[in-house]
Order: C-alpha cells, then structure tokens, then sequence
C-alpha cells in the first residue's frame, strides 16, 4: 500500500459524508478497497474495483452495484477515506460561470482570451491531475512558493466511464497561482499542475440517486488560524455549460479506458487581498455530496529557471 499523504485524518474526522448512495475508495489496515455507502452504513465491494466498473456502460455500472449480493458490512471507524480515483485522470474545464470569466479577466494582461472561450462553442478544457496524484479529503493540498498569489477553487466534480457517460458527482478543490496564469494565459499548466494541487471527495455519488442537478449550491469557507475569512455560496444553475456535454468533449477524440474525473469549472473566486496560505483549511461542498476538508501547505519547490537568453544556443554551435 503506497504511503499516506501527510495531514491524513480518519473518515470521521476530516469529512461529511453525503446522504445519497456513493461509491467510497478507503484503506483497511494494510489494503485499499472500493466500498458502498447506503444508508448511513458502509459495505465492502471487493473483488470489484472502481476502474473495473468504469470499463463498461452505466447500466452495467449499476447491475454490478445492485445485483442483489449481500456485500459485508465495514466498521466506519476502522478505515481511512481515499479521493474516490483509481486510474483515471483529473481534467477540469474553465470560464464556465459569469464570476469565473470576471475573475481572470480581472487578474489577466490578456483579458480577451477569457471573454471570447466565454462565448465560444468549444469549452476551455485542461489536463489537471493523474489518479495517483488527488490528494484525500483531510490531506493537505498545496501552493507554489513562487507564486504571489493563489486561491483554491471550489467546483463540481463530475466521474465518466469509459464511454463518456456521466456517472457520478463529487466536490472538487482546483488549487491555482492566479499570479502565474495573470501573468501570461499560456502559463496555465504551471498555475494549474504541481503536486497537491488537486483534491476530490468525499464520495462519488452515482448519479442515479442524485436527480437534478441545477437546483443544488456549491459552498466554500476558508478559516485561518481558527476564524473564518472568507464564505461563498453559489447556485450550480449558474453553470452556462452542461456539465454532460462537457464530458462528450472531454471523450470526444482522447480515448479514457477507465474514464476520468471532470472538475466543471468555478463560480466562487475569493477576491484580493485573501491569497492562501499554510495552515488555511478549505471546506467545499454541494448540496447532497458531503464536505470535502483541506489544509493548505507550500509545495516544495526546485528554484529551476529557465531564462530568455538570445542566441545561446546558435553560439554554441
């Protein structure tokens, strides 16, 4: 079993489970198992995997949960929660809410690029995270030292199968350096990807207990040094994409063999001057997915440059 991610908490401390049925990744001692949530009680799936059940369409997805085998029931207490990931990757989608394309209008040298993907029919999307990379829910996600200003952004996070289908909802923490991506558009993988940067949890609820969507908020509150200084709620109806289609693009020429998780973009930026900082801890939710807890801390970084130098190479030559 791989090491856990400092600031690991147990189930019931770091998070607040939903109360629809959900699919839960949790370690048991020495192993890790995908498990059932159903009623406020907890049953192991095993031999069944998430990547397993992520192969096939959703109606097999669902056979396979509710064939009628009576799985054994698991002591809440006695595991660890894991973000609900295998193998799939984490993609995320951007400028998909009217605060949003605000936002990095307002931190962008470059503020058209927002306003026109705004508009436009194809949706910005960008790689964000492989599986093994999602820090869990209680774990400490990170900022870079060598951005200026940072936020973590609270969104919907949406599960596919192999076949682009959507099939089921978490709440997702898309930590960013607005510094870097305001400063350049094309620094987006270096304000977007770095280690800790993403997190998804508590549970991936399936879709088939959920029902409508619109309807739901998202929340977020961050606390520093044991107060609150920020609060945001928002309802997901202010989404102008479809989470679903969002998913057809995502599949639509790159082929997932075991899916991937979509973080759908945010509609809750904390304005200047909050900038994250270690030790700040993080609550998302939405309603009827459960609380997804972090603290922050500084990610290690190398001091690696890469400085513009004209003509070095042709010099050397």
């Amino acid at each position: 079993m791989e090491d856990r991610p400092r600031g690991w908490r147990s189930v019931t401390l770091a998070t607040s489970l939903p109360a629809g049925t959900s699919l839960v990744l949790a370690a048991d001692r020495d192993r890790r198992l995908l498990a059932l949530w159903r009623g406020g009680r907890l049953f192991d799936l095993s031999p069944l995997t998430l990547d397993e059940l992520l192969t096939g369409s959703a109606a097999d997805m669902r056979a396979q949960i509710e064939s009628g085998r009576r799985w054994p029931e698991i002591v809440v207490g006695d595991i660890s929660l894991l973000s609900p990931v295998e193998g799939q990757e984490v993609w995320g989608a951007g400028v998909t809410y009217l605060r949003s394309r605000q936002a990095r209008m307002e931190e962008s040298t470059d503020a058209d690029v927002y306003e026109r993907v705004y508009q436009a029919d194809r949706p910005e999307l960008f790689f964000k995270a492989s599986g093994w990379r999602v820090i869990p829910p209680g774990g400490e996600v990170g900022i870079r030292p060598d951005s200026t200003w940072d936020v973590p952004e609270p969104e919907l996070a949406v599960l596919t199968n192999s076949r682009g289908e959507a099939v089921a909802y978490s709440c997702g923490n898309d930590m960013s350096s607005r510094s870097i991506e305001g400063d350049n558009p094309l620094y987006l993988p270096q304000a977007k990807i770095y280690d800790r940067s993403c997190s998804i949890g508590p549970a991936a609820v399936l879709a088939w207990e959920l029902g409508e969507l619109p309807a739901r908020r998202i929340q977020m509150t961050i606390e520093r040094d044991g107060s609150e200084v920020f609060a945001g709620v928002a309802p997901l109806s202010d989404m102008v994409r479809d989470p679903v289609e969002l998913c057809g693009v995502l599949h639509a020429a790159y082929r997932l063999p075991v899916g991937a998780w979509l973080l759908t973009g945010t509609p809750i930026v904390p304005p200047p001057p909050y900038s994250a900082a270690a030790g700040d801890v993080i609550t998302i939710s939405v309603d009827g997915l459960g609380a997804l807890v972090n603290r922050v801390t500084v990610v290690t970084h190398s001091g690696a440059t890469a400085i513009h130098r004209p003509g070095r190479l042709q010099s050397q030559v």
